[in-house]
């Protein structure tokens, strides 16, 4: 009788879900909203009649934590799909949907998407992906816009062949890239408008294949981990704007970028670039020295970007007199490095690191308030719940993991503990333990370092002993020379007597 109960008012609340979905029709543009995942299909089915006409549907600010494009396979015409604002977890493969050419996935929490072969504009952005496929095979001349700001893409090979040809519009902008090969993008040698890498951790460019975009407009690198400008960056030599600004730029190498009317941008302010090297390029690229300075005074309303170490500059940009380039700015890191790591940072570094990171955080949030959807409070809440829910499942999901590598650890320890005849307690835990093992190590390391002291001043008394022996014999055979050279001279002289 209870079960029978809690299946009626189960399905009561289905029902009365089920009923609540509204939906928006403008054309052939449909909007369904107020579904979940058990109301989904119920809502589709609503819309099924008129599927022939459904080209773009949106189902975007709803609860939705999964959803299988085979539901969506009745409508063949379908072009454009939202999906932004919900709570899509892991991986969404929307390869059925072989017409498909906008989607958008913003503000989700997916790790993997998988498109069809008509794609063409790729919305994902403030999600945790890491991979994108793109499969079939594509008209030669479909061009690619994708939108991948704020995820946990790892290198330009995370987005599969297909993804990377025939791409004109690519934003990564605070992923998780570390190396760059512009070779990487060859197959969009010709397509490429717009590249935009800033704040990743990019500290190596490559160009293996000698790639140069000829229709790139806009590039920006800008806060990265760059300390070179070296000949891979032929690659965006044609670029209308070029943005290279807060990097760890030293060296700027022997690049020409192309002369051009159409140049509108060159930012290479908050570097600490050496002063000849700055000089040697302006130099060679003399056209950028005014492109640049008409930068900085657009950006910060002065001819000169401000420089708060030193007083010397090249063209808009402050420099540094550095005699060793590279090795000054390593042992420069190295030195912050060990602040960093010994708690023993200056005020100054603080404040840089705080700089950092309040930049790379508002960064963030401007790009979720870009994407952001308006969704009612009710929706947030049960948005909430279901993601509380998943963060549960995860956790739930890796305890065993946890568990079993306690066990471990516990075993480990006690054993460890057995061997070095430590008293153990019942009550006692692992980190108490894992103390006093290294309290035991410790006492011995002082032990081991006071034998080895004591060995060392053994061996040194000895070397001085082994020194002042083999001096005093020296001394002696010195003087049984002497007395062997006397004895023969007093022989002679009886001999002579």
């Amino acid at each position: 009788m209870v079960s029978l109960r809690i299946c009626t008012v189960f399905l009561a609340l289905v029902c009365v879900v089920s009923a609540f979905h509204q939906v928006k029709q403008q054309g052939s543009k449909y909007k369904i909203e107020n579904v979940a995942d058990i109301t989904l299909k119920n809502a589709l089915e609503s819309i099924r009649p008129s599927a022939w006409n459904v080209k773009e549907l949106d189902l975007s600010g709803n609860v939705l934590s999964k959803i299988s494009a085979y539901d969506l396979t009745p409508f063949t015409n379908l072009e454009l799909l939202n999906l932004s604002s919900n709570v899509l977890f892991e991986s969404v493969d929307l390869r059925p949907l072989t017409k498909l050419q906008t989607v958008d996935l913003n503000n989700n929490f997916l790790t993997e998407v998988l498109v069809g072969p008509a794609i063409q504009t790729l919305y994902a952005a403030n999600n945790n992906i890491s991979t994108v496929f793109c499969y079939g095979e594509r008209p030669s001349w479909a061009n690619k816009r994708l939108y991948l700001a704020n995820n946990k893409i790892g290198s330009l090979l995370s987005l599969d062949d297909a993804c990377r040809r025939r791409v004109e519009y690519l934003d990564l902008k605070l992923n998780e890239i570390d190396m760059l090969d512009f070779g990487e993008l060859a197959d969009s040698s010709d397509t490429l408008k717009y590249l935009n890498l800033e704040y990743n951790f990019i500290f190596d460019v490559k160009n293996r294949g000698n790639v140069v975009f000829s229709q790139l407009d806009k590039f920006d690198l800008s806060w990265n981990k760059l300390a070179h400008l070296g000949s891979a960056f032929i690659a965006v030599s044609r670029a209308k704007s070029m943005n290279l600004s807060n990097n760890k730029l030293v060296l700027l190498g022997n690049v020409e970028f192309t002369r051009h009317q159409t140049i509108t941008s060159f930012d290479l302010r908050g570097n600490g670039i050496q002063c000849t090297s700055l000089r040697n390029f302006f130099d060679k690229n003399k056209h950028l020295e005014l492109v640049a300075t008409n930068t900085v005074l657009a950006v910060t309303g002065q001819s000169r970007e401000k420089c708060p170490e030193t007083n010397m500059y090249e063209g808009p940009y402050c420099c540094e007199n550095l005699i060793a380039p590279f090795a000054d700015r390593l042992i420069d890191l190295k030195r912050k490095q060990y602040a960093l790591f010994s708690g023993h940072r200056s005020e100054q570094e603080r404040a840089e690191c705080e700089q950092e990171y309040r930049a790379r955080q508002q960064k963030m949030d401007s790009t979720k308030n870009q994407y952001r959807t308006k969704i009612d409070d009710e929706t947030r809440r049960n948005q909430d719940k279901i993601q509380l829910m998943q963060k549960k499942k995860m956790l739930e999901e890796q305890l065993p993991v946890v568990e079993n590598a306690y066990n471990e650890l516990k075993n480990v320890l006690e054993t460890t503990a057995a061997e070095l005849q430590l008293t153990v307690s019942e009550d006692r835990n692992l980190l108490q333990l894992l103390r006093s093992i290294v309290q035991w190590y410790d006492q011995q390391y002082v032990v081991e370092q006071k034998k080895q002291s004591e060995a060392i001043d053994d061996w040194n008394m000895y070397q001085k002993r082994e020194t002042e022996l083999l001096e005093e014999n020296a001394r002696q055979k010195k003087l049984n020379s002497e007395v062997d050279a006397a004895l023969q001279h007093a022989n002679a002289t009886l001999q002579e007597l």
